[in-house]
């Protein structure tokens, strides 16, 4: 139960930032240690986190250490390189929240212009940007990770990714993609896509999904592949 709360809070921030699955392993190394705040009841009807109980720690946890995650930060930058920045010039630069530094006491960023890593105690949050809208990154909705025992035991999707589907809810009704495949707490529902590049949430219980019938080809040579990998899709 404590895995499927890592996941579904790791896939929570990928989603709000809209942030590709390459971002995952930060995600969960991040909630790995928030997970350290959350209060708990003991025995005694007393109240604690596990912050609190370790040998290490021993002590209240400081909330003032949260931060968004992914979040959209001006981190200083005085200077690029070897030269040092004039006071004309910008005295920022824009990277993503990834995580505490294991080294500092400050937060560890991400530039994606030069694909660098940055420690530093001196940024500022922007709270208004979507991280993926701003550096061009592209959302991979449906990215989910189950324990290897979970794989045959969860659901059998109805609809496959990528697969084209009617949506009902006008007449005549919509074509759309499948990108995002049911979650392991919302086993029925579906992200699909449309034309015009719009997301939308729908539960293949309300008969709203129709599966379009694909047309017929002509027949592939077989591959020296196993039958179970195939290219082109997203992990699970």
């Amino acid at each position: 139960r404590h895995w499927q709360t890592m996941i579904a809070m790791a896939h929570n921030w990928l989603a709000s930032a809209e942030l590709p699955g390459t971002f995952w392993y930060y995600a969960i190394r991040r909630v790995a240690e928030v997970c350290k705040y959350f209060p708990y009841r003991l025995e005694d009807g007393s109240f604690t986190t596990p912050f609190e109980l370790e040998l290490v720690h021993k002590v209240k946890p400081d909330l003032r250490v949260l931060f968004p995650m992914f979040g959209l930060a001006a981190v200083r930058w005085e200077r690029v390189g070897d030269s040092q920045l004039n006071e004309f010039d910008s005295q920022s630069i824009y990277m993503i929240a990834l995580g505490r530094c294991q080294q500092s006491n400050g937060l560890q960023f991400y530039n994606p212009s030069n694909r660098t890593f940055v420690s530093s105690i001196d940024y500022k949050f922007q709270m208004h940007s979507t991280i993926g809208v701003h550096f061009g990154y592209k959302y991979q909705p449906g990215i989910f990770f189950y324990r290897l025992d979970e794989s045959t035991t969860i659901f059998k999707p109805q609809f496959q990714l990528d697969s084209e589907v009617f949506i009902h809810t006008h007449s005549p009704p919509h074509r759309a993609k499948v990108v995002g495949l049911p979650s392991y707490d919302r086993p029925d529902v579906y992200t699909v896509l449309f034309p015009d590049g719009s997301l939308s949430e729908y539960s293949d219980s309300n008969n709203i999904i129709e599966a379009i019938p694909s047309s017929p080809t002509t027949s592939m040579p077989p591959s020296v592949l196993p039958y179970w990998l195939k290219t082109g899709v997203n992990a699970t």
